[in-house]
């Protein structure tokens, strides 16, 4: 019984939806659900429109720059994106935007001001990353 409990109290069998990062994100099942969690969050500095969804697009206009970039929502978005990239690095929005797209946008639209697009990905995919590259070290390892 003391081991299901503790099993429990770190997010093994029910997962934390209030601090998805305190998961354990073995599966990939279980990495998309805390991304979801994360995307749970919400603030009062972002009202319905500038909220982040799964589908990723940040639907901000020109006129309305200041007000997310000022009023503290282009932080709790940010905040939003880290705790994505904690659960699920690489994790891909419905349009087809990446965390380091949608931090782009933020950036860029803060600066020069938003046009109601998100930057989104070509493909929507991550190319090569460490652990693609450690697979493919470790199968040409054993094919030699």
């Amino acid at each position: 019984m003391m081991k299901y409990t503790a099993l429990i109290a770190k997010g093994v069998l029910f997962p934390d939806t209030t601090n998805p990062t305190y998961n354990v994100n073995l599966a990939p099942f279980i990495q998309d659900l805390s991304a979801y969690y994360c995307l749970l969050n919400v603030s009062s500095d972002c009202p319905g429109k500038f909220t982040l969804h799964v589908g990723g697009w940040l639907n901000i206009s020109a006129n309305e720059t200041q007000a997310f970039c000022e009023g503290g929502c282009a932080q709790h978005t940010q905040l939003l994106l880290k705790c994505v990239k904690y659960v699920k690095q690489n994790y891909v929005f419905r349009n087809k935007a990446t965390i380091n797209n949608l931090n782009d946008t933020i950036n860029i639209g803060c600066t020069q001001g938003f046009n109601g697009t998100s930057l989104t990905s070509a493909s929507g995919s991550v190319i090569a990353t460490a652990s693609t590259f450690s697979v493919f070290a470790l199968l040409a390892l054993l094919l030699y």
